[in-house]
């Protein structure tokens, strides 16, 4: 069953919502510091660009109102 793209938007505000709570009040050394955060943010950023990939090429309507969405 393939999902709807809106749930692909969806994933794009909760990971960035997921990034903004891991690095809040975390410091540029603590955050190089924390491998754990990394992994983290990195995950949730993978999550963002699978996401925008999926709009990219099966719902144009809705990418192109991702500010930047492709920068390929």
């Amino acid at each position: 069953m393939q999902r709807e793209p809106r749930a692909f938007v969806e994933d794009i505000v909760i990971s960035c919502d997921a990034i903004a709570a891991y690095v809040a009040g975390v410091d540029v050394k603590s955050y190089v510091a924390n491998r754990m955060v990394r992994s983290a943010v990195e995950r949730e950023f993978m999550i963002i660009r699978e996401a925008i990939n999926y709009l990219g090429d099966n719902a144009p309507d809705i990418f192109v109102r991702i500010t930047q969405g492709r920068t390929r």
